[in-house]
Order: structure tokens, then C-alpha cells, then sequence
């Protein structure tokens, strides 16, 4: 951790201390980053980006007053103070507000390495010449056109203190490049994509075999049909199946539980999944997307299982939210760490024997997803299978089911695992959805 930043973060919290705040956090962020756009061969956009932010938060009993600054000299930094001083005056009186008690707090000299920061220097042009391989590696299929070839690099640090004697640092860095393409047969056009996500700038796929992948989706979609209506059972891709996982997520943070805006909000311990499924959250994944030493509150985190044996062991709570339902924390203010779906032996090809006929989701759109109640309906393509073949594409269809059903009614996780994401799953075979179509 840079000394000059450990410095500042502890000076501000003996003054607040000093000026008459109980307690006190403080969260310092630096970022930067590269993004570039090709289109038609040429340069589109170039990005570059430059930011970091100090945000204070103290606390005077239980009101609470936070500000912020992007400039760390004195004079805005004493005016971040006193703004954030000034508002926990005026702030009405929270029961459940502070920062987390000592015993809960990380402990640094536990701290593993993550491996979440591999720096690179990397010149705008090598950049420029990836994405316009990866674009001319889609052209190579005639009859599409690319949307956009898009390349991005950034890294990041950030420091978390409190009153109670936590400072803690993290830094991380990330590489992204992605291909946006179009194909356009006696009029009617379809889009497709294909893209990588890694920490490790060296770990990139090959642009060239990444733009292929994109051109190969996006033909694929060439003649997408609509079907009738029907009930059938639905193979939802990884992309997609991370979404499932992701509306799980949102019923069981704390915020949806103590507003009583969740699905699950009465599961806790109950079969939620068939007795085959778990989910296991581990922070200390070495380069993973979401590892972490501490949580948002300086709170240790932990490595569990979510789901296991199909019931919900635990929610995803953060010091106030744990507060609010009357529990401890689990370590996930910020959300969740990493995330492994347990995944049967079936390929993604024998999955699609085991739908046997059916529909295989690739994409999914709308906002047709009520966490209140589960209920879940959503615009969708991809293909129509029959006798565990693929057939044809298909569009402009909804799919609706209650997510409690969904998850009790999932036949198999694949093998297909998906690692771009800090939720990692293969394709979701469910057994029976409405499909809406003519």
C-alpha cells in the first residue's frame, strides 16, 4: 500500500475523531484505463481514463454524514471533513448505523495472495492492432458486417480504513476485447457476439480466433424463425444461466430481505434447488473476478456454501443489512465473491440430447423479472432443438416460468463451464417453460 495514501486515510479519522465523530470510514479508489473502438478498419474512439475519489463517511452516535472529493490536498480534503461532519447533523437518527465492531474486522497479517493484479504496458497500437484483427477474422465469413471490434485495458486501487483500526488495500487490473457483428440476408438482420474477459492482459484470447467465434454466432442466426406457442423444456446457455444464478443473488442480499422484496426472503435452510446443485462462494480464488481479503466494511471474508445439497445455506449480508435482520454479517458487503456452480459429466452436446426437443436460450432481453415474487418472463433467441439436434434459430420469442419453479424443475448443470464471469456455470437445463411465440 503506498505510504503517502496509509497517511492521509489515518489522518483523516483521528481528525473526524477529534471534531467530534464517534466512528469514521474512509475509501480511497485510483483508476485508469485504455478502451479503443475499430470499425471499417479504422479507429472509432480512443478512451483513456483517469480517476480516483476519497469518500468519507463518519458517524455521530447513530446519524450518519458522508461527502467526497477527487482531490486529495488539504484544503479539499478539510472541507470533506467538515461537509461530511455537517451532514451527520442533519441526518435523522439510524439504529442500525455504524461501522463493524473490531472482532469482525479482517485481519492483515491473514491477508492471502490474490494474484489480482498483473500490470502491463501495452502500447495504444499493439491494442489498435488486436481489435482490427479480431474485426477482419469475422469479415473472413462473407455476408456480415462488424458493428464494432472493442478493446479496453484498466487497473485500479483502492485503500478501506475505519476508527476501529482497519486499513486495508486492494488493486486489480483487467483486460476486455469483444466483436459486435451483424449479418443481413434478403432483408432481415441479425446480431451476434463473442467476447473475452480476463485479469491477465497476457491471458487475452487470440483476436483473430475470437473475432471467428463471433462471426460463427452471428451466421448461425441466419433464417431465425418464430415458433408457435407452446410448453417444452429450455436449455439456457452459460451467458444466460449466470443471469439465473444472478437473480438468486439479488432475493438473498440484505437489502431485498429487510424490505421484504424477495422471493426467498422465508428459504433460508429450505430446498430451493434439486438435492444435486450447489453453489460454493470462495474469495480466495487466485486471479478470480471477485476475490477478496475483506469485504466493503473491512469484515473478513469467508469461503461457504451458498447452496449445498439444494438448500439455501446462507444470504448475502453486509454489516447494516446484517443488523437490520437481526444476524451476523456474512462478509458480503459489495456483494459476492466468486461463485462455482457444481456442474454434472453431461457436455453441452449430451445436454442437448437430454433436452431431447425443446428450446436452447442464447440470449435473453427485457427486464421481465420480479424478485418480489419470482415471477420471471423475458424476450429470448437461440435455437429449436428436436430429437436432441439442432434445427434452426428461432426469435422474437418470450419465455416465462417463477423462478422457485425454475430452480426446483433444473434437470442438469453441464460441463460447458463459462470462467469470463465471477459466476461460473454451464448451460441450465430446466424441465418445462411457456414459450410464447405465434
Amino acid at each position: 500500500m503506498n505510504k503517502n495514501t496509509e497517511q492521509i486515510v489515518t489522518e483523516i479519522l483521528e481528525t473526524v475523531k477529534k471534531k467530534g465523530a464517534t466512528d469514521a470510514e474512509v475509501v480511497y479508489s485510483k483508476g485508469s484505463g485504455l478502451a479503443i473502438s475499430v470499425r471499417n478498419g479504422d479507429v472509432d474512439t480512443i478512451e483513456n481514463s483517469e480517476d480516483r475519489t476519497l469518500m468519507l463517511t463518519v458517524y455521530r452516535g447513530k446519524t450518519k454524514g458522508s461527502a467526497s472529493t477527487a482531490i486529495l490536498d488539504k484544503p479539499s480534503i478539510d472541507l470533506t471533513i467538515d461537509k461530511a461532519l455537517e451532514i451527520a447533523k442533519l441526518t435523522q437518527a439510524d439504529e442500525f448505523a455504524g461501522i463493524a465492531e473490531k472482532t469482525l474486522l479482517a485481519n492483515s497479517a491473514d491477508f492471502k495472495d490474490l494474484s489480482t493484479y498483473h500490470p502491463r504496458d501495452v502500447a495504444p497500437e499493439t491494442l489498435i492492432d488486436m481489435a482490427k484483427l479480431a474485426e477482419s477474422a469475422t469479415l473472413e465469413t462473407k455476408g456480415l458486417v462488424v458493428d464494432e471490434a472493442n478493446i479496453s485495458m484498466g487497473e485500479g486501487r483502492s485503500v478501506y480504513a475505519n476508527s476501529n483500526g482497519f486499513i486495508g488495500s486492494k488493486q486489480g487490473s483487467n483486460s476486455s476485447l469483444s466483436v459486435v457483428a451483424i449479418a443481413n440476408k434478403d432483408g432481415q438482420m441479425e446480431r451476434d457476439y463473442w467476447w473475452d474477459a480476463v485479469r491477465d492482459f497476457n491471458h487475452l484470447m487470440p483476436a483473430d480466433e475470437l473475432g471467428r467465434i463471433a462471426a460463427q454466432r452471428t451466421a448461425s442466426r441466419i433464417g431465425a424463425k418464430k415458433i408457435k406457442s407452446c410448453k417444452v423444456p429450455v436449455l439456457f446457455d452459460p451467458t444466460v444461466s449466470q443471469g439465473l444464478v444472478g437473480h438468486m443473488l439479488s432475493a438473498i442480499s440484505g437489502s431485498s430481505l429487510y424490505q421484504e422484496a424477495s422471493f426467498l426472503k422465508d428459504d433460508l435452510g429450505k430446498q430451493i434447488f434439486p438435492q444435486w446443485f450447489e453453489i460454493d462462494e470462495n474469495p480466495f480464488v487466485k486471479g478470480g473476478f471477485a476475490s477478496r481479503n475483506y469485504d466493503s466494511n473491512g469484515v473478513t471474508t469467508k469461503q461457504r456454501n451458498i447452496i449445498d445439497q439444494g438448500l439455501l445455506k446462507g444470504f448475502l449480508l453486509s454489516v447494516y443489512s446484517a443488523r437490520r435482520l437481526g444476524l451476523t454479517t456474512t462478509g458480503n458487503a459489495g456483494g459476492c465473491h466468486n461463485l462455482f456452480v457444481k456442474s454434472s459429466n453431461k457436455s453441452f452436446d449430451g445436454a442437448i440430447k437430454e433436452l431431447n426437443t425443446g428450446l436452447y436460450v442464447t440470449s435473453v432481453m427485457g427486464q421481465g423479472v420480479n424478485t418480489i415474487n419470482g415471477d420471471y418472463s423475458r424476450g429470448a433467441s437461440g435455437f429449436w432443438v428436436e430429437n436432441g439436434e439442432i434445427q434452426y434459430p428461432v426469435s422474437e420469442l418470450t419465455i416465462a416460468s417463477n423462478l422457485k419453479d425454475m430452480y426446483k424443475n433444473l434437470v442438469l448443470v453441464a460441463n460447458d463451464i463459462d470462467k469470463r464471469s465471477k459466476i461460473q456455470t454451464g448451460s441450465w437445463l430446466v424441465d418445462e417453460m411457456t414459450v410464447a411465440g405465434d
